[in-house]
C-alpha cells in the first residue's frame, strides 16, 4: 500500500531564479534539438570572439581617449589624476555585460508594467461597469420611489458614468494627439533637413 506523503515531507519551493534557470534549460534543450549541439557551439564561441575582440578595442580607444583628455587638462593647469591606471579589456566586458544586462532588465520592466497598466484599466472599467449596476439596481428596485424621482436617479447615473467615460478616454486620447503630433514634428523636420541639403 503506497504511503501518503505529508506535506510537510515535499515542500514546494518556488523562486525567481528557478523558473528563470528552468526555462532557460528548456529554450537551451529546444534550440539544441532544433539545428544541433555544433551549431551552439560554434556560435557561442564566435559571440564569445567578437565580444573579446570589442572589448579589446574599446578599452584600446578608452585608454588613448583619456591620455589625451588629462594630457590637454595638464597643458591647461588642471592636474587631472584618474581613479584607475587604465581600462581593461575584462572591465569594458564587465561593464558592457552589466548594461546589457540593465537594458533588458529595463525592457522586461517596461513590458510588464505596461500589462499591469492595462490589467488595471480593466479591472477598473469592470469595477465601474459592477458599481452602475449595483446603482441601477437599486434604483429601479425601490418601490416608495415615485416616477419623476427613479427619471432623475437613472438620469444621474448616466450622466455620471457619461462623465466618468469621457475623463478615461479623454486621457488616452491626449495621449495619443501628443504621440502624433511628436511623429508629425519628426517628418517636418526631416523633410525641412533635406530640403536645405539639396
Amino acid at each position: 500500500m503506497p504511503s501518503k506523503e505529508s506535506p510537510q515531507a515535499a515542500p514546494a519551493s518556488f523562486s525567481l531564479r528557478s523558473l528563470v534557470t528552468g526555462t532557460c534549460e528548456d529554450v537551451h534543450r529546444y534550440v539544441e534539438s532544433v539545428v544541433g549541439t555544433n551549431v551552439i557551439e560554434s556560435t557561442v564561441e564566435f559571440f564569445e570572439m567578437l565580444s573579446r575582440f570589442l572589448a579589446e578595442g574599446a578599452a584600446s580607444g578608452l585608454n588613448v581617449f583619456s591620455v589625451y583628455v588629462t594630457d590637454i587638462l595638464r597643458v591647461t593647469g588642471v592636474d587631472v589624476h584618474l581613479p584607475f591606471p587604465h581600462f581593461t579589456a575584462e572591465g569594458v566586458a564587465s561593464a558592457g555585460q552589466w548594461a546589457l544586462l540593465a537594458l533588458i532588465g529595463y525592457w522586461v520592466l517596461s513590458i510588464i508594467l505596461r500589462m499591469l497598466v492595462g490589467v488595471v484599466r480593466r479591472v477598473f472599467w469592470m469595477l465601474k461597469a459592477g458599481i452602475a449596476l449595483w446603482l441601477f439596481g437599486l434604483i429601479v428596485s425601490d418601490a416608495k420611489a415615485g416616477s419623476d424621482t427613479t427619471a432623475v436617479r437613472l438620469a444621474s447615473l448616466v450622466l455620471g458614468c457619461a462623465l466618468l467615460g469621457l475623463a478615461s478616454s479623454g486621457s488616452e486620447k491626449t495621449v495619443q494627439v501628443e504621440d502624433r503630433m511628436s511623429i508629425l514634428e519628426g517628418r517636418v523636420k526631416a523633410v525641412e533637413r533635406r530640403k536645405g541639403e539639396e
